[in-house]
C-alpha cells in the first residue's frame, strides 16, 4: 500500500462495556496487515455518567503502523483522564495511559521469522501504578499463515522498572520473560475468532539478587475476541480479557484476577 492511500480507522461507538483496567497491554491485536505503507487510526471519546458519583471521562487512542520491505514500525498512544465527583468538595482525577513503540525486522521473507524490539511507558492510578517503563527484544515466529488460520509465537526478554503508589512506595527493577501465542481463525465468511495469551515471568530482581525466587512473580494476560464484518467497512466485535498478577500491589493483594468485557462497532474508511 502506498502512503498516499492511507487507511484511517475511526472507532466511533463503544457500548455495553463492563471493564476493570488491566495492567498488561495487548500489543498483538494492534498489529495491522503487512502491506507496505502507512496504516492506522485515531479515536477520541467523551463520556459522562451519573450515579452516586458524577464521572466524566475523556480518552484518546492513536495507532500507527508503517511497513517498508522488511521493516515494520508500530506506534501506540492511549491516554484517558477520568474525573470522579462524589460531591462539591470531593473531586478525584484518575489518569490511565500508555505509550508504546515497536520495531520488527523480517529475517526470513514473508515474515516467518522476525526480530523485534520495543520500549513502553505506562501509568494507571486505579492499579496504584505510578510508572512502569519497559525495554525488550526477542524473536517472533509465524508458524501458520493461510486464508483461514494464522498462528504466531514469540519469545522475548525485557527490563522492567515499576514504581507503585502503594503504602510502601514499591520500586522494582527486574529482568522478565515476555512470551506470547496468538491465533486468528476464520469460522465462516465475515466471522472471525482470535486469541492472544501473554506470559511474563520474573527472571531476576536487581534489587534483591540473594533471596529472589525465579518464576514466582509472574503475570498472565489473555484476550478472546469474536469479530463480525457487517459491511465492507463496518465491523462488530465482542471481546473478553483477563489478567492475573501473582504479586499485585499490597492494596490489591486479594484481587489478583481482573477482567474486561466489551463490545464495539468499528467503521473503517
Amino acid at each position: 500500500m502506498k502512503i498516499s492511500k492511507k487507511l484511517i480507522v475511526f472507532v466511533f461507538f463503544v457500548f455495553l462495556s463492563s471493564s476493570v483496567f488491566s495492567q498488561l497491554v495487548n500489543i498483538e491485536k494492534e498489529r495491522k496487515s503487512y502491506k507496505e505503507g502507512f496504516q492506522g487510526f485515531v479515536t477520541f471519546s467523551f463520556d459522562v455518567a451519573q450515579s452516586t458519583s458524577k464521572i466524566i471521562q475523556v480518552s484518546n487512542l492513536a495507532n500507527f503502523q508503517f511497513v517498508k520491505k522488511k521493516h515494520t514500525f508500530l506506534i501506540l498512544n492511549d491516554y484517558t483522564i477520568m474525573q470522579v465527583q462524589k460531591d462539591q468538595d470531593n473531586i478525584d482525577l484518575i489518569n490511565k495511559n500508555f505509550q508504546h513503540f515497536r520495531y520488527n525486522f523480517s529475517i526470513v521473507d514473508t515474515n516467518k521469522v522476525s526480530f523485534e524490539t520495543f520500549v513502553q511507558r505506562q501509568q494507571n492510578k486505579i492499579k496504584f501504578l505510578k510508572l512502569r517503563a519497559l525495554a525488550g527484544a526477542g524473536f517472533r515466529f509465524n508458524i501458520i499463515n493461510n486464508k483461514n488460520f494464522v498462528l504466531n509465537f514469540a519469545i522475548l526478554s525485557m527490563y522492567e522498572n515499576e514504581i507503585l503508589s502503594d503504602s510502601i512506595n514499591t520500586n522494582t527493577k527486574m529482568l522478565k520473560g515476555d512470551m506470547y501465542l496468538s491465533f486468528s481463525l476464520k469460522i465462516i465468511d465475515h466471522l472471525y475468532f482470535s486469541n492472544v495469551t501473554y506470559y511474563q515471568p520474573a527472571l531476576a530482581d536487581f534489587n534483591n539478587f540473594a533471596s529472589f525466587e525465579q518464576f514466582n512473580d509472574f503475570r498472565i494476560f489473555s484476550d478472546f475476541s469474536f469479530s463480525f464484518v457487517i459491511f465492507k467497512n463496518l465491523e462488530f466485535s465482542l471481546a473478553f480479557e483477563s489478567a492475573y498478577d501473582s504479586r499485585p500491589p499490597l492494596e490489591l493483594v486479594n484481587n489478583k484476577l481482573f477482567y474486561d468485557i466489551s463490545n464495539k462497532l468499528t467503521y473503517k474508511f
